[in-house]
């Protein structure tokens, strides 16, 4: 691709004479090869401008930034917004590979693994092919894909698009992921809202911020594209509200209600009642709690707007198999039921509790939870509020330190610890707390460990374990019953 013509789908005016051959975009300086143009994007933790000579060294065409003069040995262009350019410029050289497919957005603060893995399940056993972006790993023509971010940086993201030949898209689509403008350059064909929650304000600041941040991914809807919103909570019933205002746009609601275009009733341990204008089914539960049967009707919801029929979803979530760090269970010697699921917000925790806490019964409760540094301190009171509130003993302890030292992260838990009829424990390394717990439980009892859900650890533990349920499984295998 030409830079000229490159430079004009950007409206960048120039006048220059060369019209090098582009061959590759980043704006990563090191990544530069011959040919390639660089952005410079001024970041949080780093100036990309001052890394355009490194650029150039490396055989950059040309550099696009945001500085009025001219910098470098070679072609500097000047332009407002490399963040967003970069992203228009990334779908462009790749020829623009969104249009090849079907493209589903999911945004909320909690359930997207959740809903993209039962949409992606009924798509495959429709026989629509079909691609996954998300937080646990991508999936392209039937392989998996290491996943360092939920919404992978905007060249990444345009590359797989193109790799991928899938009928359609689903895409998680996080807050960072649409301020960071990585989505610019896409539009879909439907996009879902499951749900704003307390969450990443240390980034936002506010709730009103985090709002607009994720309700900006219905900007990016195609003419007569599908909004399929839950109407549970106020961000939802606003969503809907601000959207209905739009005649270009099909609008589906879903919750508990009879005025919803999908509602839920009679949700049980195992299964719910979903209606649909006059269509009646019961649809077993794949994975446990109320806040499950709304985020496998969005993806019912989502595949009926493909063509898919309701009676042949439901069908097809009989065969699911789960989510890795979703409510992930294993049953220790002694009849310990233990959870592993990655919630890290007050209402995600509040949620799976709720569900651990029905799966108990009248049996013991024990949660293992910690947070992370440098991390959202406000909603760590709510969080162990909410713990304290369901289990019979809270575990606190570390999730990743992100920098910070160990006794200052345990420190401001301790300061956060709110007062209460019992208080938490407080065990520095993770892998002691979850054998702490897994010890101390009775028999029969249920064990849950929340916030890391299937990520590696990032810390050095006591224990040779890299993750959550590599600890439950490790402890397992040291504590074998023995027989006399």
């Amino acid at each position: 691709m030409k830079l000229k013509a490159l430079l004009s789908h950007l409206s960048i005016s120039t006048t220059i004479e060369d019209d090098p051959e582009i061959t590759g975009i980043t704006s990563h300086s090191k990544k530069v090869k011959p040919g390639y143009l660089f952005f410079a994007i001024s970041g949080v933790q780093a100036d990309g401008h001052q890394y355009i000579q490194e650029a150039f060294e490396n055989g950059a065409a040309a550099v696009i930034g945001e500085y009025e003069e001219n910098i470098g040995p070679g072609v500097y262009l000047y332009a407002r917004d490399t963040k967003r350019l970069l992203s228009l410029a990334a779908s462009y050289f790749y020829e623009e590979p969104y249009k090849k497919h079907k493209m589903t957005g999911i945004t909320g603060t909690n359930g997207k693994t959740t809903t993209s893995f039962l949409l992606q399940h009924i798509l495959n056993v429709h026989d629509m092919t079909s691609a996954l972006f998300g937080t646990v790993y991508h999936y392209i023509n039937s392989e998996i894909v290491k996943s360092s971010h939920t919404t992978p940086d905007p060249v990444t993201l345009q590359k797989m698009l193109q790799k991928s030949n899938d009928d359609v898209v689903v895409m998680e689509v996080s807050s960072h992921g649409i301020e960071q403008n990585r989505i610019d350059g896409i539009t879909y064909d439907q996009a879902l809202f499951l749900n704003l929650t307390h969450d990443h304000l240390d980034y936002h600041g506010t709730m009103e911020s985090y709002y607009l941040c994720k309700s900006k991914l219905f900007s990016y809807l195609k003419s007569k594209g599908t909004a399929i919103i839950c109407s549970e909570g106020e961000y939802g019933k606003r969503l809907r509200d601000e959207l209905r205002s739009k005649d270009d746009l099909q609008i589906w609601t879903y919750g508990k209600r009879k005025s919803d275009d999908f509602y839920i009733e009679d949700v049980g341990i195992d299964s719910f009642n979903l209606v649909h204008e006059t269509l009646q089914v019961t649809v077993s539960l794949p994975l446990p709690g109320e806040y499950n049967a709304l985020n496998t009707t969005a993806a019912i919801a989502a595949a009926l707007d493909y063509g898919i029929p309701i009676k042949n979803s439901v069908e097809y979530l009989k065969s699911f198999e789960g989510i890795p760090g979703r409510f992930e269970e294993i049953t220790l010697h002694n009849g310990t039921e233990v959870i592993v699921d990655y919630a890290h917000t007050p209402d995600g925790v509040s949620q799976v509790l709720e569900a651990a806490s029905k799966k108990a019964g009248n049996r013991p409760l024990y949660h293992v939870f910690g947070f992370r540094g440098n991390r959202d301190l406000t909603k760590r009171t709510d969080m162990i509020s909410i713990s304290l509130e369901y289990s019979t003993k809270t575990v606190l302890t570390v999730d990743d330190l992100n920098g910070i030292d160990r006794d200052q992260l345990l420190e401001e838990t301790e300061k956060a610890i709110p007062t209460s009829s019992h208080r938490p424990v407080i065990i520095g390394d993770r892998t002691d707390a979850i054998f702490f717990a897994l010890k101390e439980a009775p028999a029969n009892s249920v064990v849950i460990i929340t916030g890391k859900g299937p990520e590696k650890y990032k810390e050095t533990y006591n224990h040779p374990s890299n993750s959550d349920l590599a600890s439950v499984e490790l402890y397992q295998s040291l504590n074998k019953p023995t027989f006399i």
